[in-house]
């Protein structure tokens, strides 16, 4: 009955039955389709594991003039200690100046461990406060430029202050003050977020001008 008109029997309406369908003669061959290679999902790339680069703090030849009063005030309390016999002194008048003296070279140390640096291969931390602690932490690919500051008595001794430049709402300026080899420190922050761009497809134009 194919392409004949017909009378339905339920509905007592007339269609037209489809013309039969060209079968061909052509025997069919199966062909092999290779499935595609396995692809990572967007975005699901590997992670690089996040590994330290350094970890530093302010160097104590930072504050010459505390140490040497400190070391003084020492000094003159055990010469005090020595001649109290001699003038008939009581011993616990050299005990002033040497708590004095303590008490400078303890507010030093207390300087120098307040502080500290770590930088890993995404990262840069700044640790500031003895009770109150404040941790800063920037990525590295917003890092614009890294600056060293170095005065004639910081480049004699060895030290110095490193100036991050960043582009991050809160956190556009990170300082490292006091430390020991600026120059290699910020050669080390360098290779680092410049490698931390490469990874996030930062371009350095993206960036504004560094003042």
């Amino acid at each position: 009955m194919y392409g004949q008109r017909v009378e339905c029997r339920k509905c007592r309406v007339t269609i037209l039955i489809p013309p039969a369908p060209v079968v061909s003669t052509q025997p069919q061959t199966a062909r092999l389709i290779p499935e595609p290679p396995a692809t990572a999902a967007p975005g699901l790339e590997e992670a690089v594991p996040e590994t330290e680069i350094f970890r530093l703090s302010p160097v104590a030849r930072a504050y010459p003039g505390q140490i040497l009063l400190g070391l003084i005030l020492i000094g003159v309390a055990a010469g005090l200690a020595v001649r109290a016999q001699d003038f008939s002194w009581p011993h616990w008048v050299a005990l002033a100046p040497l708590a004095l003296g303590l008490l400078v070279l303890l507010l030093v140390w207390i300087r120098v461990k307040s502080s500290s640096y770590r930088l890993t291969n995404q990262r840069l931390f700044v640790r500031r406060g003895w009770w109150s602690r404040q941790v800063n932490e920037l990525e590295l690919y917003r890092v614009k430029d890294v600056v060293v500051h170095q005065r004639s008595l910081q480049r004699l001794l060895g030290y110095g202050t490193i100036k991050v430049l960043a582009d991050d709402d809160t956190t556009p300026e990170v300082d490292l003050v006091r430390v020991s080899r600026p120059m290699k420190v910020k050669e080390m922050i360098r290779t680092q977020y410049r490698a931390a761009r490469q990874r996030e497809g930062v371009q350095p134009t993206e960036f504004m001008q560094s003042p």
